[in-house]
């Protein structure tokens, strides 16, 4: 019960609770709590001084940051300026960001406004989001394809020549493709892929753009970049295709 009562403490010096104990049971602080309990995990990550992702809307990078105030008064919440420090960070006033912390296999992932540059503490204060909990990472089947069923794929990056892939594993949001070769001066996370084509063992493919999500280079067996990428923009008949590849699969 730590953090109800530092937060209780913060009530009363607004003025908000009675400063009686008997006040403890009322209706008010019922309320407070289940408030307590809906934000707890963006209280946590602020007691912890964890860092998060924070993703500025089609911004090709991501950006770290902190929490360092749940206001449930004001229903704001404030996080410290971003590392690497941008600019101008008045220009992030009314733009809409992402925050996300990875605990194991839980993705924290909130989206909320920007509505004010406080230069004196250089923090960046949004709206209180509505929805905070932790879900699976992973939310769809993955299956693994290099050994039994494997795949090819022709990848376009936004500069530089295409790259000639194998599918290590894929799901209905992304893959994980092996490049032959050294391609990390050519990578950094988030970056935008112009196209993925993808040929299924059933002789059909797939089409869509996607973004580099991770990537690591392997010296052996043989030198690969093994590059995790998300699907973005996928037509509705290619992901029928690759749902039912998928199912096939899993069934199999």
């Amino acid at each position: 019960m730590g953090i109800f009562h530092r937060v209780l403490h913060r009530f009363s010096q607004h003025g908000l609770l009675p400063i009686n104990s008997g006040s403890l049971e009322n209706n008010t602080n019922n309320r407070l709590l289940a408030q307590i309990n809906r934000y707890a995990s963006l209280i946590r990550l602020q007691d912890e001084r964890q860092l998060v992702e924070v993703i500025i809307g089609e911004h090709a990078d991501s950006f770290q940051s902190m929490i360092v105030g749940v206001d449930l008064y004001n229903q704001q919440l404030i996080i410290d300026e971003f590392s690497p420090r941008i600019q101008n960070p008045t220009d992030l006033l009314g733009q809409t960001v992402v925050i996300r912390h990875q605990n194991n296999q839980q993705m924290l992932k909130v989206t909320s406004e920007v509505i004010e540059w406080d230069p004196s503490t250089r923090s960046i204060i949004l709206n209180l989001p509505e929805q905070v909990e932790y879900q699976p990472r992973r939310q769809q089947a993955r299956i693994m394809v290099i050994n039994t069923n494997p795949l090819s794929a022709v990848i376009e990056p936004i500069y530089g020549a295409h790259w000639h892939a194998g599918i290590d594993n894929i799901s209905l949001g992304g893959a994980r493709i092996l490049v032959m070769g050294d391609l990390r001066s050519n990578l950094h996370k988030n970056k935008p892929l112009r196209k993925c084509d993808i040929t299924l063992d059933n002789g059909q493919s797939i089409s869509c753009r996607g973004k580099v999500k991770a990537f690591s280079y392997h010296g052996r067996p043989f030198r690969r970049t093994e590059i995790s990428i998300e699907f973005e923009s996928m037509k509705n008949e290619d992901l029928f295709k690759l749902e039912n590849f998928i199912e096939q699969l899993s069934m199999a």
